[in-house]
């Protein structure tokens, strides 16, 4: 499949014969974590919004919420998590890559959906409502992305023509400037929030011969030689944490980036072990050769879309090409058990082409993905007074973490 006839949705997993549009009005109330993973896997949600993820969280408060149309069947779900004010009883609502609905209908009708929700959120004392619009709304071939990349930057690469561009984005665009939802880190993506732009190879209706040959010449390259060298790769679950966050560490040094604990991985692992669906699940995978692990990485599958989360790799025996390797081990497993999209997740375009990032990129394109660009987060403030005092105390954050970690600090994953 050539890159001009895929679908602007990086999720692309729609085999299944689409259902009939919902019809408002719509309500929002409470639903169980279970009927939540149930949507999140019908509807294509992303990792974000599963009620795992909300278990990585132990700092906000946990809400999982459902639509409802007149007829009280469940239409979309969503996980709100919250972080309160201490002792005022306020509270900011956040909805990262949120709520698994289906958009296409979304964007016709943005107020049936959205005002159940921002009643909601008022009704829970919240003085701010931010969502991450899951809608894809440009897409970039890797070829033209690379030679702009190498010819302006990271940032010209978005004047581009686009290799598919949605209506749907552009409307749901329009409603959202009318009603005063604002735009935030799209500058910056790396520090607040999701990111925008993201890496996403097409899977759906490919082969792995087809994938391979999607690649770089310098990707099969590195294949050929991770077999030659003896690279095996592996999947591993909680006991493969040490080995993983110790590998990503050192590759933060490297990098120059501020790594988080190892217990936020380990929380992660256990979060999506207590399964409400099959087809929400996570590994580490670990590529070694006779045993000495040389590159790991943690791995989230959510129904049709893998997703790759963190990795990390040693200065050991680079030539062996060990994170080639386990990436083309994790694509084909993402095939093998019918995934359409496999996501390398998202870059900072704000860096400079000398970035160790930078590389990171053009190692993801390498691959084959295109660049999605999503609506992105917005959010809509409910008191102004209480969200000013919020993002002060959230600007001085950044700020510290900032200092501590130097020029890059990861997204918040």
């Amino acid at each position: 499949m050539s890159s001009a006839d895929r679908s602007t949705d990086p999720n692309q997993g729609a085999s299944r014969p689409a259902p009939p549009a919902p019809n408002g009005p719509f309500t929002v109330r409470p639903v169980t974590p279970e009927q939540l993973a149930t949507a999140v896997v019908d509807l294509g949600g992303s990792f974000l919004q599963t009620p795992a993820w909300g278990r990585t969280k132990p700092g906000w408060r946990q809400t999982t919420l459902g639509w409802f149309d007149p007829s009280d069947t469940l239409v979309g779900a969503g996980l709100v998590l919250s972080r309160h004010l201490p002792r005022l009883g306020r509270s900011f609502a956040y909805l990262p890559e949120g709520p698994a609905l289906p958009w296409e209908q979304v964007a016709e009708g943005p107020s049936a959906w959205l005002d159940p929700l921002v009643d909601w959120a008022r009704q829970d004392r919240a003085f701010a409502l931010r969502l991450g619009f899951p809608v894809a709304s440009r897409r970039w071939a890797p070829d033209p992305v690379k030679k702009q990349i190498g010819e302006g930057g990271l940032m010209s690469f978005t004047d581009l023509p686009p290799t598919s561009d949605s209506p749907a984005a552009r409307r749901l665009e329009r409603w959202l400037d009318e009603r005063d939802w604002r735009p935030i880190g799209w500058g910056n993506t790396a520090a607040v929030g999701q990111p925008r732009y993201v890496c996403i190879v097409d899977l759906q209706g490919r082969t792995p011969e087809q994938v391979l040959k999607g690649m770089n010449q310098q990707w099969r390259r590195n294949i050929k030689k991770a077999a030659k060298a003896g690279v095996e790769v592996r999947t591993t679950g909680l006991e493969g944490v040490a080995t993983f966050h110790d590998l990503y560490a050192e590759t933060a040094v490297r990098d120059r980036f501020f790594p988080r604990a190892r217990s936020y991985f380990e929380q992660m692992v256990r979060a999506f072990g207590d399964r409400e669906h099959d087809r929400i699940s996570a590994h580490v995978y670990e590529a070694h050769v006779g045993g000495d692990v040389l590159a790991s990485a943690l791995m989230v599958r959510v129904g049709d879309m893998f997703s790759y989360l963190y990795g990390g790799s040693t200065s050991r025996n680079r030539e062996a090409r060990a994170s080639n390797a386990l990436q083309w081990q994790a694509i084909q497993d993402a095939l093998e058990t019918g995934c359409t999209a496999y996501d390398l997740r998202g870059f900072n375009t704000s860096l400079g082409a000398t970035s160790p990032l930078t590389g990171l990129l053009l190692f993801k394109l390498g691959a084959g993905a295109d660049v999605v660009e999503y609506v992105g987060e917005r959010e809509l403030v409910l008191s102004r007074f209480w969200h000013t005092a919020f993002e002060k105390a959230m600007a001085l954050r950044v700020a510290v973490n900032n200092r501590r970690a130097g020029a890059n600090t990861e997204s918040d994953v």
